[in-house]
């Protein structure tokens, strides 16, 4: 058991977003599991389906905005090929919900997908000049990212997040997110020797792909390809290879491929872990 302070993080998109939620909720999931026990900070998705409930005497934009997004500490915004339906008084709901954080002084992330697979029975021509006339007008008020697929989407988000952390509710004596130790005379990144070995298995294999296997009363395989298994038993066995995918997160060797159904992150390596190994 631990303690820990939750931030909610709100979910705000057209009725188009389907995929770019799915990859929402895992990179949620997947940031709880490797860092909310040592950072004592735990991310709550939330969206207008799963944390509003029915209620009168008032629109229904304007019920979500008092039940979800006043509760909420962040604000992801995604378009597609709609900007949505019009409410009384803004242009569509999500983006009542984007000026409802900041008139409320909370930050909010804007995407745009690039590329949109049009239906042509469901095809709305005029949602679609009404969302880049809304893109247009941001680009002039705020930095936002676009995406080519819920893959791409779910990449930038985890880094964005992750980034978003760092700079607002994390405090600088957090060591799982500083900055790497680095042997500044030469650059080269210092490995401990529990590291250093499972990075060399690692990028020995033909097809590093990691995996995990769960059992039943706490105990896992954590797979560096097919030739390299490790049982993790303990507790601390499992903080040991936590803390080894963070720092290998942070040195560039590894990135995020892709979560499980469970919400467990499957790592892929990069060329910056071959490349160090090599230069031994």
């Amino acid at each position: 058991m631990y303690s820990a302070k939750v931030y909610k993080i709100m979910f705000g998109a057209p009725s188009d977003i389907k995929e770019e939620y799915e990859a929402f909720i895992n990179i949620i999931h997947g940031w709880n599991n490797l860092h909310s026990e040592r950072s004592g900070i735990v991310l709550q998705p939330i969206h207008w389906s799963t944390h509003s409930y029915p209620s009168t005497g008032r629109n229904g934009q304007k019920i979500i905005n008092d039940e979800v997004v006043a509760k909420s500490d962040l604000l992801i915004c995604v378009f597609g090929s709609k900007l949505g339906t019009e409410t009384d008084t803004h242009s569509s709901g999500t983006v009542e919900e984007i000026d409802e954080h900041l008139k409320a002084g909370k930050d909010v992330m804007i995407y745009f997908k690039k590329s949109i697979n049009i239906d042509p029975e469901n095809f709305d021509i005029n949602q679609l000049t009404k969302l880049k006339t809304f893109k247009s007008e941001m680009r002039d008020k705020c930095l936002y990212s676009e995406f080519t697929d819920a893959k791409d989407f779910q990449e930038q988000l985890f880094k964005s997040i992750q980034l978003y952390i760092n700079d607002h509710w994390l405090s600088n004596s957090i060591e799982i997110l500083d900055s790497p130790t680095t042997n500044h005379s030469n650059s080269i990144v210092e490995l401990s020797d529990f590291d250093f070995e499972r990075l060399r298995a690692w990028t020995s294999v033909d097809n590093p792909q990691f995996f995990q296997v769960h059992f039943e009363g706490g105990s896992c395989i954590y797979g560096l390809g097919a030739t390299n298994q490790y049982e993790v038993k303990t507790g601390k066995e499992k903080v040991e290879w936590d803390d080894f995918f963070e720092r290998m997160l942070q040195y560039g060797f590894i990135d995020i491929e892709k979560y499980d159904r469970h919400g467990h992150p499957i790592y892929r390596l990069k060329k910056a872990a071959y490349d160090y190994i090599n230069s031994f």
